[in-house]
């Protein structure tokens, strides 16, 4: 059974500010919070023909989880590549910078590629400083998951960087020259 105007009016009515709620304890920031509930809102009615009454509720707390992951996991992609950036400035000099924006594009692009759970653990324990326990509680799962995914991430990172890494242990050697 689809749900009609007067339903999700009274779904919207029902659910919003446990959702804002959950959001924010997801992301703990909440810049995105609003928009994230919103834009969700607006799936349930897009996709009123194929929710259950009797579901919405699990559909809109499993719908705000997945957005706010994305969302962390986006976060991180974003943060990671301004830090590298930054921390790239002071060897740009000494370097191509065509390479050296090559070498920006290929982490970019290595970083989206992570999986959905492993970008995310990435960015928790890298960006935000979370310890390994923070981020298993944050997310609901084990430690010992959340070291599987950041080695995943790294291991990642690392293969994909293999063909540069010669050229940044050079850049390292130059600068330590120059010190």
């Amino acid at each position: 059974m689809a749900l009609d105007s007067g339903q999700y009016k009274d779904v919207f009515d029902l659910h919003y500010e446990a959702l804002y709620g959950y959001a924010n304890s997801i992301l703990k920031v909440e810049t995105f919070v609003e928009d994230i509930v919103q834009n969700i809102f607006i799936k349930l009615w897009q996709n009123r023909e194929t929710v259950k009454m009797d579901t919405v509720k699990a559909y809109l707390f499993t719908a705000i989880r997945n957005e706010c992951l994305n969302q962390i996991k986006h976060n991180g992609v974003q943060a990671t590549y301004t830090q590298f950036a930054i921390n790239s400035e002071g060897t740009s000099e000494n370097n191509n910078p065509a390479e050296h924006r090559e070498l920006q594009q290929k982490m970019h692009q290595l970083i989206q590629q992570l999986p959905e759970k492993c970008g995310t653990v990435f960015y928790l324990c890298r960006q935000q400083g979370y310890s390994y326990k923070e981020v298993a509680a944050t997310l609901k799962i084990s430690e010992k998951t959340v070291e599987n995914h950041m080695s995943k991430a790294l291991r990642i990172l690392l293969l994909g960087l293999a063909e540069y890494l010669v050229s940044l242990f050079f850049l390292f050697i130059i600068k330590l020259i120059n010190l």
